[in-house]
């Protein structure tokens, strides 16, 4: 029963030490990125040339990893057997990896578009990003 009680008591305190009060929403910085000198059209289509090379380094790791996962060599297969399961393990890995090095290129938080618009271009390259960039421009009180 001691055991019991002080399992109890240890559970209450760790999670009274992790609800701490959020202070995000009060401290909105606004982010202002400097346009290069040169057009900047990349199909990802975010508006920092640092964020959209990170999401191409990103991207050509993912679809290296996929390619090491499905394997293969002399015709004979030691990876996954199955394409999609080793296209949804690739594009899961980017999307977790795509906003955390982002974060770290550009050296500030990134707004919840470039974090939407790097995800989608892990699940449909290309695509993904422009029709993230469509919804928002469509829905501009979601950004």
């Amino acid at each position: 029963m001691r055991k019991f009680l002080f399992v109890v008591v240890a559970l209450i305190a760790a999670l009274g030490m992790m609800s701490q009060s959020a202070e995000a929403a009060k401290k909105k910085a606004k982010v202002v990125v400097t346009p290069s000198p040169w057009a900047w059209t990349w199909p990802w289509t975010v508006h920092d040339p640092r964020l959209a090379g990170s999401n191409f380094v990103v991207g050509a790791g993912a679809t290296g990893l996929y390619y090491g996962l499905r394997g293969g060599h002399n015709g004979t297969r030691h990876g996954w057997h199955s394409s999609g399961a080793a296209y949804a393990g690739a594009s899961i890995a980017c999307a977790a990896a795509s906003p955390i090095i982002g974060t770290l290129v550009v050296n500030r938080q990134l707004t919840r578009r470039e974090v939407l618009v790097s995800t989608a271009n892990c699940a449909l390259p290309i695509i993904g990003g422009w029709m993230v960039n469509a919804w928002i421009d469509n829905h501009p009180e979601w950004e």
